[in-house]
């Protein structure tokens, strides 16, 4: 996944797609290595189709290879009215060493793309329009770029690196990918059956990508639950059926990760001499003795406990908070790590492919992977040119997916930006008849306003609270407009006035949550070119660097307004600090890469003036309670799950403190984040407690 500003469906394909490598190195001696047939024919054009959901047609993308070791590609990948355009040239000699490439387009949201690298004399040197570099070796390796439709290129890297002896290559800037065949399988394509196979490249990233191989090692299939990838002419039902193989292999990969890092200590906890945050009083409870045992809180004392067969960990000086919660993810099965090792031991999916959310929920709760306790959200689109996920042609179509997700414990139905402003109210009734909630963006063409009186019971994303004012029901929010009126206008919105508070008592009226992510809406609002993203600025230095470069180069344009849009910056702040005033209950979400963004969220609500003890409780026991599960989770109580993060600072008196846990227990498991940090490329921030079993 890419590090800027990356909703839904880009944050999906980017974590199958991080920053995909260019290619170079010196022939390897493969003497000893498996044989592999050689790569396609030069002079070739290859063409590619994208689709999201392995259904609706998203661009294109074509390789042209020539004789001159060039290699020469041309991207165009559209969702939900982003439009990412990408020209590539990658010149490799005759070793197949990438001397010289440059990629120029356009992101998602409208900012330029500019980056270039070349390897002369000795010297590697890359340039970003936010950050550049150098490096004198003359051992070469594979150049890494930002931007990740570097399809040919991405196809020369893997090729190279399955032909060395250790299936790896050095990478510049830093670093090393490896490549591994982890499985095969027999596809339909034109002209008869196909053999492809899986290869898993590790190194580029916080978890490994995957793509699908021709027998002649030439790139075929990029497969994934929301956007994926295939040569042209080919069925889609190859993505979707690709997509299943991936998956198992994807969760086994997991699941080694699980073995090794996760403790089922299997006997009492005891956590001694331990400071607890009680979210429900917001105090401290100091020099408490925490008794854990079948995954529950068996007891809580102000004196030492006995049990001699308790595994003790020692809490003095440290603060025990509840796990915290991530209200907004779209995540895939390695996200568990990122996680867990953050402290955050439930998440609510707020949409994804049914099968893969399905997969994920009994392998994290059934503990087979590292991973949070999962609540689902179904997610319905209105079909058509703007539509993102699952699409519903009509109102009949759209109730009947409300039965689905019923019929498969979902507890919440999101609507997205497509869906027509008539069929709200009775998808509502609907929802509510099944006892499910029912959430969204609030469809183009209809007010704030006006989706809570059809219904609404919660409103995803701060700057559809702002649209309200901004755009009402006049305008075509399916487009990026939502994104440049809001940086434009939202400075200029007085949130003492009398529509704005009458609008307030509404959604209080209404009992109406705002699950705002307004961390993604910061980086968009402020992120300059050459700064790293606001969302990650604190953690950067920890951060992989192949992962770290994308901080440094913003994905919006904001033309000459950027004063206009510090000022909107400064109206979100005001805003998350009025509603919380007003009595609205906000719940905190990623909607981007875990843990890192859900922290930062934290510290915006905190920054716009909410106070510490209240941004807990909203990240605890509010979301808990949002969810229907409070009365077993969300704070630390007799009786309640052993859900419960160990922190070396007082987060009431600074919420950054959620970043540096030392223990993260989930039900009955241990985990030590210093080691699931190592294990998915970062830096850990603290050392972990000791766990003699």
């Amino acid at each position: 996944m890419q590090t800027k500003f990356r909703p839904e469906i880009l944050a999906a394909v980017l974590a199958l797609l991080l920053q995909l490598p260019a290619c170079g190195g010196d022939e390897p001696d493969t003497s000893t290595a498996e044989p592999v047939t050689a790569p396609a024919p030069v002079g070739t054009e290859q063409k590619y189709e994208w689709y999201l959901e392995s259904v609706t047609p998203a661009g294109e993308s074509v390789v042209v290879r020539t004789g001159d070791g060039k290699i020469t590609s041309e991207s165009f990948v559209h969702w939900n009215n982003r439009e990412y355009r990408l020209h590539g040239e990658t010149q490799l000699n005759e070793d197949g060493v990438i001397v010289a490439q440059t990629l120029t387009g356009t992101s998602a949201f409208g900012a330029p793309i500019d980056e270039s690298f070349t390897y002369r004399d000795g010297v590697a040197a890359w340039k970003t329009p936010g950050e550049s570099g150098r490096v004198e070796t003359d051992e070469p390796a594979f150049y890494l770029p930002n931007e990740w439709a570097a399809i040919g290129a991405f196809e020369a890297m893997v090729q190279a690196a399955a032909k060395d002896i250790d299936n790896e290559i050095p990478l510049f800037p830093s670093g090393s990918a490896h490549v591994e065949k982890v499985a095969e399988e027999l596809v339909a394509a034109p002209g008869g059956e196909q053999q492809l196979a899986l290869y898993q490249i590790t190194g580029t990233g916080f978890t490994p990508n995957y793509a699908w191989f021709a027998e002649d090692m030439s790139l075929a299939v990029i497969s994934n639950s929301w956007l994926g990838m295939l040569r042209e002419g080919w069925s889609t039902d190859v993505l979707q059926k690709l997509s299943e193989v991936q998956i198992r292999a994807e969760a086994a990969h997991v699941e080694q990760l699980s073995a090794e890092l996760a403790h089922d200590v299997g006997q009492p906890v005891i956590i001694e001499n331990v400071n607890i945050v009680d979210v429900e009083t917001g105090q401290l409870l100091e020099n408490r003795h925490v008794q854990l045992a079948d995954g529950k809180i068996q007891g809580i004392t102000d004196t030492p406990v006995d049990a001699g067969d308790a595994l003790r960990i020692d809490g003095s000086g440290k603060y025990l908070l509840p796990g915290l919660w991530d209200m907004h993810g779209h995540f895939g099965i390695a996200d568990g790590v990122l996680n867990i090792a953050g402290g955050i031991t439930s998440v609510r999916d707020i949409g994804n492919e049914h099968e893969q959310i399905m997969v994920l929920t009994e392998k994290f709760d059934s503990g087979e992977v590292i991973g949070p306790h999962t609540y689902r959200s179904g997610f319905i689109d209105r079909a058509g040119p703007y539509a993102a996920g699952s699409a519903a042609e009509s109102l009949e179509d759209a109730l009947e997916m409300v039965d689905f997700y019923h019929d498969h414990d979902y507890m919440q139905i999101k609507l997205y930006s497509s869906i027509e402003p008539e069929w709200v109210a009775p998808i509502a009734e609907r929802t509510h008849e099944h006892g499910m909630r029912l959430s969204g963006h609030i469809p183009a063409f209809m007010s704030a306003e006006q989706a809570v009186r059809a219904g609404y019971d919660e409103i995803q994303h701060i700057n559809m609270v702002f649209l309200n004012f901004l755009a009402g029901d006049r305008e075509d929010t399916r487009k990026q407009l939502r994104f440049t009126l809001y940086g434009d206008e939202a400075g200029n919105l007085d949130l003492d006035s009398e529509a704005v508070q009458s609008f307030f008592d509404l959604l209080v009226e209404n009992d109406v949550v705002v699950d705002a992510t307004a961390a993604i809406f910061e980086t968009q609002l402020i992120h300059h070119t050459g700064e790293p993203d606001p969302t990650f600025a604190p953690v950067v230095g920890h951060l992989p660097p192949s992962f770290a470069r994308g901080l440094y180069n913003p994905e919006m344009d904001m033309g000459d307004k950027v004063e206009a849009w510090a000022k909107s910056a400064e109206a979100q702040a005001a805003m998350l600090k009025a509603l919380h005033d007003h009595g609205i209950q906000l719940v905190p979400g990623s909607d981007n890469i875990a843990a890192f963004t859900l922290h930062r969220e934290l510290e915006v609500y905190a920054d716009a003036g909410i106070p510490n003890a209240d941004v807990l409780r909203i990240a605890t026991l509010d979301s808990a309670g949002v969810v229907g599960v409070a009365d077993r989770t969300g704070s630390i109580a007799v009786g309640k799950d052993a859900d419960l993060v160990l922190l070396t600072s007082n987060p009431l008196e600074d919420v950054s403190a959620v970043r540096h846990a030392t223990l993260v227990i989930k039900g009955g498991t241990l985990y030590q984040p210093d080691r699931l940090y190592e294990a998915v490329g970062v830096k850990p921030f603290v050392a972990s407690e000791p766990i003699a079993l």
